[in-house]
């Protein structure tokens, strides 16, 4: 098995074989996006100024209900994803590699959008936690994702090889 196997596998089955650190790292990824798009999509400023300190701002009609509404359909998109993640812990759990991928992608472009749209400290009180967390969930993903890979393949790799016989022939 190559690490595009484990990345794509040919089919998806409930047979992990990634090694048990990604698997929990997976699941807390898991548990902290549930809440995260939870937060985004559900809540009434959808966590802009409650949670990421983003100040409010001024004017007629209020600008803030466009920032709320496009935070909130980002959240929907984070919830699906998070649903995506919670069948594959389910039914395909051979899938968390490629599921750990698609995170350190989405902490790529996370920064590329911190490039293209960047908010300085006048927009906020305080460091909002997801720009905090940038850094740390980007090398995460990517550990987490190696340590996938790598142990998926050595665990295939080990069932295909023929077992050596240790009895001797006279």
């Amino acid at each position: 098995m190559t690490a595009l196997d484990a990345l794509f596998p040919r089919q998806a089955n409930n047979d992990y074989r990634g090694g048990p650190i990604a698997l929990w790292g997976f699941c807390l990824i898991t548990a902290l996006n549930l809440f995260r798009s939870t937060v985004h999509f559900l809540k009434d400023d959808s966590g802009v100024n409650s949670i990421a300190s983003i100040i409010v701002f001024p004017g007629t009609p209020d600008p803030n209900n466009v920032i709320y509404m496009f935070s909130s359909i980002g959240g929907m998109h984070q919830m699906i994803f998070t649903l995506l993640s919670l069948v594959v812990l389910w039914r395909y759990r051979n899938l968390i590699p490629m599921m750990l991928a698609f995170l350190f992608v989405e902490s790529c472009f996370g920064f590329v959008v911190q490039f293209l749209h960047p908010l300085t400290p006048e927009f906020y009180q305080s460091t909002p936690p997801g720009k905090a967390g940038m850094v740390p969930k980007l090398v995460a993903t990517a550990a987490l994702t190696v340590i996938a890979v790598r142990a998926t393949v050595r665990s295939s790799t080990a069932q295909s090889e023929p077992a050596v016989s240790t009895s001797a022939r006279n």
